[in-house]
């Protein structure tokens, strides 16, 4: 597709095919892939807001303006995750369809004192289901991760 990252493509593939069509982006180096992506593709209009936390609830009006169409907000690692649960769990409780993707740093970066590495699996539980892309080395990888990215979708 756009990016040498096989999971990018494929994230970006299946948030197409199953009609989101706005990104709210915001800055960094993590999703970058990410934001490259959602920017050249087309049918999606990416909005770049620097805050996390506004940028989810601009998804979240997004959304709203546009009958309850799914939106995604597009976080770097770490804390930037962290920083969208107020909209994430307004979301859920209004059952306003919010996606949120955050890049990670490598697994074997977290809790070595490497900025912007927090444990992120279920960071925004109760609010939100967890799915995770690994990079897939096989197709049988990469059936795995179209199917998770479909799953995150539904």
């Amino acid at each position: 597709m756009y990016s040498n990252i096989e999971n990018v493509n494929i994230l970006t593939s299946v948030l197409k095919s199953h009609g989101v069509r706005r990104v709210v982006v915001c800055p960094g180096s993590r999703n970058a892939p990410l934001v490259h992506n959602f920017n050249e593709a087309e049918g999606i209009t990416c909005y770049p807001v620097t805050d996390e936390r506004s940028a989810a609830f601009v998804a979240l009006g997004i959304s709203l303006a546009q009958d309850l169409r799914p939106v995604v907000v597009c976080v770097t690692s770490g804390s930037a995750l962290l920083n969208t649960i107020p909209a994430v769990a307004e979301a859920f409780y209004r059952q306003i369809p919010l996606l949120v993707i955050s890049a990670d740093r490598p697994p074997q970066l977290i809790g070595q004192l490497d900025g912007q590495t927090i444990p992120q699996t279920s960071a925004l539980a109760p609010y939100a289901k967890t799915y995770t892309l690994a990079e897939p080395h096989t197709e049988a990888e990469a059936h795995w991760c179209r199917n998770a990215a479909c799953e995150a979708c539904i």
